[in-house]
């Protein structure tokens, strides 16, 4: 069955178990905005209360259907829209890890194959809070497109020792909170990789290798291809007010890009949320030596500016703080009430694009900063019926963590939540996804952040290739804002 005929087929068959009567082209319409119903649909959606919480049993069914057959709409199609392993969670003991290009304390950690220090450099740092310290060591698994191990061994991407230990280790001082701070810099004089692809750092204790303590992608590329990317108004009229597609252009230069149908494979990462990406795509054409991948499919969420939380000083009440507590053993700060931004215009405004970074006013920034429990509220006057919200950020691993999940306190009508985070300035986002969803679900924006196509976001294009010599090769990148 062609890719347009099984399409139709789940689409007719998703209307016909919702029993509504409307035609082809109004069904295409909403399976493509499922979200975006809640703005379009108010009859046919519960009113739980003075706002609209919920969709009716019969959509509901809809959405899980189309969500059964999406594995198969995505093999008819060719790509793949997310469907990554989900990083494992941190060790308990471990918080605030960083890393990142080296003096680049914002940026993603991408960073190009043998060029000289610092760009080509990842700095790593985190910090103990508990238990004896451990004399942790770090070791990098080399990765095919999809973030399995590829079939190297590591002496094929490795030169030098296959871990080395993180040496740089520092107590806290002046803080409420005890830690010891750790610091790493990779590549370095025991431990180089030697090829591009994508890579997971794994810190892990000598006596229990088999166990990794942290785990963070990064990517190591090399320039063998012209790669021409931009943002733009999706074909989709019903989406151009609310999303954004990425088209690009591979074109050759040093590196034949043969049989790029099969081989060729591009990956595009809004603000290094890997369970949000969309990946390999077929191109819409090839011409000569060029390419396309205009109207290819890569469309998402364009989202709202991040929320953020600036704890860089005790000595005062920044923006977005309520109050701040001092208490005998511990700072509690607690954050303005939030609400909803679905359907609210776009404000515009700068963030950081989901990142972290370490700071405080007085003392030295990686182990004078204190560890401050953060407490959030959202005003809700219900809860969101069979949907979780998360937190996330850098702080998360840009991903929904149970440890950050909100719950519902129906006294005072509001969700809450409270976690420990270190001193500095971080951006942080809303999610609500579907309760019960699997650990990699990235969930939706729109439920609580509405989405806009000005929206700035920060766009990572990879393009991987199958090479002869047997891996995944990453033969170019583009990195973009998409409204400066």
């Amino acid at each position: 069955m062609s890719a347009p005929c099984l399409i139709r087929t789940v689409l007719d068959m998703s209307v016909r178990f919702s029993r509504r009567k409307v035609s082809a082209h109004k069904a295409k319409e909403r399976v493509k905005m499922v979200r975006d119903l809640s703005t379009v649909a108010s009859r046919r959606m519960q009113r739980i209360s003075s706002e609209l919480w919920g969709m009716t049993r019969s959509w509901n069914f809809a959405r899980c259907f189309m969500a059964w057959m999406s594995p198969l709409l995505f093999c008819a199609f060719g790509g793949l829209a997310s469907e990554l392993p989900p990083l494992p969670r941190d060790d308990a003991r471990l918080a605030t890890v960083l890393f990142h290009p080296t003096d680049l304390p914002i940026a993603p950690p991408v960073v190009p194959l043998n060029h000289p220090n610092p760009l080509g450099h990842l700095t790593l740092r985190f910090d103990q809070l508990e238990g004896q310290d451990v004399y942790w060591e770090a070791r990098v698994v080399h990765c095919n497109k999809d973030w399995q191990p590829s079939d190297l061994e590591p002496s094929e991407y490795i030169q030098g020792f296959y871990s080395t230990p993180i040496e740089d280790m520092e107590g806290s001082f002046g803080t409420k909170v005890d830690f010891t701070h750790y610091a790493l810099t990779l590549p370095n004089n025991d431990l180089q990789w030697t090829l591009s692809g994508n890579y997971l750092l794994e810190v892990f204790d000598p006596n229990d290798p088999d166990v990794p303590a942290i785990t963070r992608r990064f990517v190591v590329f090399e320039d063998l291809c012209s790669v021409e990317a931009s943002v733009v108004e999706p074909s989709d009229i019903a989406l151009r007010r609310t999303h954004q597609e990425i088209q690009c252009l591979v074109a050759e230069t040093t590196y034949s890009l043969s049989d790029p149908y099969d081989r060729l494979h591009v990956s595009v990462v809004p603000n290094w949320r890997w369970d949000r990406c969309i990946r390999s795509l077929p191109p819409r054409f090839v011409k000569g030596t060029e390419i396309d991948f205009q109207r290819s499919g890569y469309v998402f969420e364009g989202g709202n500016t991040q929320r953020f939380i600036d704890l860089k000083g005790l000595e005062f009440t920044a923006r977005g703080l309520q109050r701040l507590e001092e208490r005998s053993d511990s700072w509690h700060a607690f954050l303005s009430p939030l609400k909803r931004r679905t359907y609210d215009y776009f404000g515009g405004g700068q963030d950081i694009h989901g990142a972290m970074v370490t700071h405080n006013d007085r003392l030295e920034v990686y182990t004078g900063s204190d560890y401050i429990h953060t407490h959030w509220r959202l005003e809700a006057p219900n809860p969101l019926v069979g949907r979780d919200l998360f937190v996330v950020g850098a702080f998360t691993q840009h991903q929904c963590m149970p440890e950050f999940q909100l719950s519902y306190d129906a006294a005072q009508q509001a969700y809450t939540h409270t976690a420990l985070l270190k001193q500095g300035y971080m951006d942080f986002m809303l999610v609500a996804r579907d309760a019960g969803a699997a650990a990699g679900d990235p969930g939706s924006l729109l439920d609580l952040e509405g989405s806009h196509f000005q929206t700035n976001n920060l766009y990572t294009v990879v393009v991987h290739y199958e090479d002869w010599d047997g891996y995944d090769r990453v033969i170019g990148l583009a990195q973009w804002e998409s409204n400066p």
